[in-house]
């Protein structure tokens, strides 16, 4: 009789709680749409909805053909658990991070419909469970698997047995921990044409069986140090049909001729950032269908002659590798593109193109089938004249973020196939009636000259009326927000939109005026012949003092130092002020690797996360000089002073050349610190100058910059 009533008095009580649930749940649904609103996300418009902190599944809208369970708390699933969507169309089903340990055999036997299935962020995740639910998924309709960040170290080669015969066409395994990638795996499937495997620590590959209808593989950012081998025994492929293949952000050190032998059917190949530093002749000749190779992001040293020897090659980015094709040591300018004769997509984007236009024209000849070339950040100053002589096709060059002020007016003479110019960042002053032939203004659909540095003067009238006068401001990228003068100083920051110059303040001829122009032109030159006779003195002593060091420098015999720039992965580190940022950045740094220097600045090239100290002392040991930047603004920081101190103690170890000082501006006494006081008397300083100084001023940096440890210094100052 106890128990009796005991019973009634709990099922009584169970009872009111799952009332009160139900009126609760009722509360919290939208009678419109079937949507647990506090809960659930439901778009109607892409057939989703997603819900989050449950302990259980709701019913959903009917029209929800996608369901994400997200951040909820499952510890265990089974048939019963997806009771109240049975009757929904479920095609693709997402799990993420919801707390689950196992997993029922019948799990799935109500998602009849499901086509995809992401498990993800699962980290406590029983896979022997796993493996038995796929029992209840119904092969004949998944196609695409997906377990990312579950932690997973190993995978047993029976997870997929039970869903042998699946045709699935993507695979995704990103973001574990796995050590091996076993293709063994895949053989329940009757065909899987993509894999990624991204983000683990993969260091093996083992394709022996699997393989033979993967189309993609994407094997990036692991730990691969050799490319995997894709011939079996007999040196017939395991992967006939494998067309994309991405090992980017490894750990490759070196390619041989059979790294990419058996794979006959391979489009397109991805190396980037890898540790690769020389490419030898003949290596992806084996590849006999690849029409896209991808080679950027990497610190390459030399090219051999054939390292391009693939004719089927129709796109190559080869970005950011700053590779000097300045220094005819690392490449041969003739043969380097010889093979590429069907390229039509080049990026050569952060890379050091060669000044010589004879060996600039000899590297781009062979390519007649470019329609594509981008050559941004390249250090360019200008182009070849003849160089669209052999380029029929070509319909978009990228020439932005160059120094490129001005170029002979026949380079764009008879040019009839380029639709898009992008001179975005250069250092164009002028544009008159002979920069550009109206045959091509006329055929282009695209031209970006913004960034540069206008000069909105009377020799600038002609463009300005120009745009005013025609549909060229259609065709101008950024046009007007973007297109700024920068002289005369009164007009600095105006758009050159709204600089109106007028025929008669172009074309005064007013005798006065003339005479009294004339006037002030006789009096500044007086001035100017007296001043260069005062300053000329320090300027003739600094030019003998070039002139005797160069004499010298032939004279003596140097012996071999092992610390040599190429050693160096930077030619220069730069200490600076960030009062002082402007002038290094915009005019000290573009001069330095103008002359090929390459320079190390912190908010640059400085590892992200990395603390701040250990960023300085690791690339100043990667930096073969350094050069501090003087200003009252430097002499007021103590970090300054410390990256100094720093300086010094290497200079110590180097020998005294290995510090260049430049003086910006003359630092005031009440800001000289002792410190500072004791360097410059010790030290020889350049002061930077304007006018008359300036071709020596930059002769002398260049020179520091050049000159070995065993040449010391000798004390040179330009006055302004």
């Amino acid at each position: 009789m106890f128990i009796t009533q005991s019973f009634y008095r709990f099922t009584e009580e169970h009872m009111m709680v799952c009332l009160l649930r139900f009126y609760f749940v009722i509360y919290l649904v939208d009678g419109t749409t079937g949507c647990l609103t506090n809960f659930c996300n439901c778009s109607q418009n892409s057939l989703k909805t997603s819900c989050f902190s449950l302990t259980y599944i709701p019913k959903i809208p009917e029209y929800s053909v996608t369901l994400l369970l997200k951040s909820n708390t499952f510890l265990h699933l089974d048939k019963d658990t997806f009771y109240n969507v049975t009757d929904n169309d479920i095609r693709h089903f997402l799990l993420q991070d919801n707390r689950i340990i196992t997993v029922a055999n019948d799990t799935f036997k109500s998602l009849n419909t499901m086509i995809t299935l992401e498990i993800s962020y699962e980290k406590k995740l029983n896979l022997s469970t796993l493996e038995t639910s796929f029992r209840s998924v119904n092969v004949s309709t998944i196609e695409k698997l997906r377990f990312e960040n579950n932690g997973w170290e190993n995978i047993p080669n029976t997870l997929f047995k039970n869903l042998a015969g699946a045709n699935i066409s993507k695979l995704s395994l990103n973001s574990n921990i796995l050590l091996t990638f076993d293709a063994t795996l895949l053989e329940p499937f009757n065909q899987v044409g993509k894999i990624t495997c991204t983000g683990n620590r993969i260091e093996r590959l083992i394709i022996m069986n699997g393989f033979q209808t993967v189309e993609e593989l994407d094997l990036s950012a692991n730990q691969i140090v050799i490319i995997p081998c894709f011939c079996s025994k007999n040196d017939s492929t395991v992967a006939p049909n494998l067309k994309k293949l991405t090992l980017s952000d490894n750990a490759i050190r070196s390619l041989s001729s059979r790294s990419f032998k058996c794979l006959n059917n391979l489009r397109e190949l991805k190396l980037n950032t890898n540790r690769i530093i020389e490419i030898g002749n003949d290596i992806f000749l084996p590849l006999i269908s690849l029409e896209r190779l991808s080679l950027s992001f990497m610190k390459l040293r030399k090219l051999e002659s054939r390292a391009f020897n693939c004719v089927s090659l129709q796109k190559l980015q080869f970005i950011q590798n700053d590779f000097k094709f300045t220094d005819l040591d690392r490449f041969d300018s003739k043969l380097v593109f010889r093979f590429l004769q069907n390229l039509t997509y080049l990026d050569l984007t952060r890379n050091y193109l060669p000044k010589n236009e004879s060996i600039f024209l000899q590297m781009f000849a062979p390519l007649n089938n470019l329609r594509n070339l981008i050559l941004q950040k390249t250090f360019s100053s200008t182009m070849p004249d003849m160089f669209f002589q052999n380029k029929p096709f070509l319909h978009t060059l990228i020439l932005q973020g160059n120094s490129i002020s001005k170029w002979n007016p026949i380079l764009f003479h008879n040019v009839t196939s380029l639709k898009v110019l992008n001179l975005n960042g250069n250092l164009i002053n002028l544009i008159n009636k002979t920069s550009f032939p109206e045959s091509l203004l006329a055929s282009l659909k695209s031209l970006d000259l913004s960034y540069n540095p206008f000069w909105c003067i009377c020799s600038n009238k002609w463009f300005v009326d120009h745009l005013r006068a025609s549909n060229l401001s259609s065709k101008l990228v950024k046009w007007p927000d973007n297109y700024m003068c920068s002289f005369p100083e009164e007009l600095k920051d105006v758009k050159i939109v709204e600089y109106m110059p007028t025929k008669e303040s172009c074309n005064d001829s007013d005798p006065t005026n003339i005479f009294i122009g004339s006037v002030l032109f006789c009096a500044l030159l007086i001035v100017l012949i007296g001043s260069v006779t005062l300053k000329c003195q320090n300027n003739i002593r600094n030019a003998l003092y070039l002139y005797h060091l160069h004499r010298r420098r032939q004279r003596r015999s140097r012996s071999v130092r092992s610390d040599l720039p190429g050693t160096y992965e930077f030619d220069v580190y730069v200490v600076y002020c960030e009062k002082d940022r402007k002038w290094v950045h915009e005019v000290l740094l573009k001069r330095l690797e103008n002359e090929g220097f390459k320079v190390c600045i912190h908010l640059r090239d400085f590892t992200l996360g990395e603390y701040v100290v250990d960023n300085i002392e690791k690339f100043m040991n990667k930096s073969w000089k350094f050069i501090v930047i003087m200003s009252n603004n430097f002499a007021k920081s103590e970090w300054n002073q410390w990256e100094v101190n720093l300086v010094q103690e290497r200079r110590r170890r180097r020998g005294k050349n290995a510090m260049v000082l430049i003086m910006v501006k003359q630092i005031d006494s009440k800001h000289m610190t002792s410190a500072l006081r004791t360097l410059l008397y010790t030290t020889p300083y350049l002061s930077h100058t304007k006018g008359i100084g300036k071709r020596l001023f930059w002769t002398a940096v260049i020179s520091g910059v050049k000159k070995s440890y065993d040449n010391p210094p000798v004390a040179v100052s330009f006055n302004s």
